[in-house]
């Protein structure tokens, strides 16, 4: 068993007392270092820099995926449709990028990361830095107009002031055992959601209990559930139903921060797998992984990568995310409505 997975194990599933003692001193240190770091921020010993147009942060506290890229889409989609100009920015992790980039859907994922990628395909204007102060002064002069940007993750880089912060919860994994690196799942502890605006939950699973665990922390929580659209095949532009993929010899694979979400999606959907397979988060496919034998099912993160071995036996499910309800997206456009100074531009 490697490492990784009983490291996670100890974290969501069952707890592992050597584990516990060894890890422990650790995960102080860690709390330690996170806690001087925001200490210097607060004290005014590091500068946050001011965009003069509001950013909204959206992120998570816990390692791992848990439904940051579905909500900024969404979040994305339905500002635009109110004639909001929006821009995105990201780090562009797991690129081989040297500098910050405006996307293109021409780029590759290998470049700019899977992430970026997706939102450049679906339109979206896009920046890319190792410090999003660098990408959102880039998105600023290559598109002067753009009244609002959503940070992709970034709740801990605090280089970036910020007009609102997102925390996104992955209703099926939760907090793990509410521990912080690398005793726990958390790059910061418990009491940073009091410092939040708003929590978004990404699913029901789970519901008393986290809704338990949220309540003492009196941020506004939202749900984040996802709606299926169909099933796409980029090479042969074919749209299929679950209906229609039925009758195949259905693969699945996926290197996300929870392939098990995705696979267990898909089969709550009617979808009948005869393998899963996955991944690594953010690996890098080889043309070895693409199973002739099988009609293979993945994600739009995935794709960007295995795009590039134009295989027309792979499906994509479109999915996009709906909120519960629109107040998030009733602040969002309050604050365009705002006036800013900035310290930086």
């Amino acid at each position: 068993m490697k490492l990784q997975h009983i490291i996670e194990q100890h974290w969501y599933n069952k707890a592992n007392p050597f584990l516990t003692l060894l890890l422990f001193p650790f995960s102080i240190i860690y709390a330690i270092i996170v806690r001087i770091r925001k200490c210097l921020f607060i004290f005014k010993l590091k500068t946050q820099t001011k965009i003069a147009i509001p950013v909204v942060v959206i992120g998570n506290i816990s390692v791992g995926g848990a439904g940051k890229t579905p909500l900024t889409k969404a979040l994305a989609a339905e500002l635009i449709a109110r004639g909001i100009k929006v821009g995105i920015i990201l780090r562009g992790y797991k690129g081989n990028a040297d500098k910050e980039l405006i996307v293109k859907t021409s780029d590759s994922s290998a470049v700019v990361g899977d992430e970026a990628m997706i939102y450049a395909q679906a339109g979206f204007r896009v920046a890319i830095a190792r410090k999003r102060v660098a990408a959102a002064q880039l998105l600023l002069r290559e598109y002067p107009d753009t009244q609002l940007i959503l940070a992709d993750d970034g709740m801990q880089h605090y280089y970036l002031d910020r007009d609102m912060e997102i925390c996104v919860v992955e209703s099926s994994r939760m907090f793990g055992n509410q521990h912080v690196l690398p005793l726990g799942p958390l790059r910061e502890g418990m009491n940073r959601l009091n410092s939040v605006d708003a929590i978004v939950v990404n699913g029901y699973e789970n519901h008393d209990r986290l809704a338990n665990i949220l309540a003492k922390y009196k941020v506004p929580v939202y749900y984040q559930v996802p709606e299926f659209v169909h099933f796409y095949n980029p090479q042969t532009q074919h749209i299929a139903t679950v209906q229609e993929m039925k009758d195949k010899q259905l693969m699945a694979i996926a290197a996300i921060g929870n392939p098990t979400r995705f696979f267990s999606y898909l089969e709550n959907l009617g979808v009948k797998l005869i393998k899963q397979q996955a991944f690594p988060d953010h690996y890098h496919y080889l043309k070895s992984d693409i199973n002739s034998q099988y009609a293979i099912i993945t994600t739009e993160k995935d794709y960007t990568k295995l795009a590039q071995f134009a295989a027309s036996n792979i499906w994509v499910a479109v999915v996009n995310a709906r909120l519960d309800n629109n107040q998030l997206i009733e602040q969002m456009v309050h604050l365009t409505q705002k006036e800013y100074k900035t310290n930086g531009s």
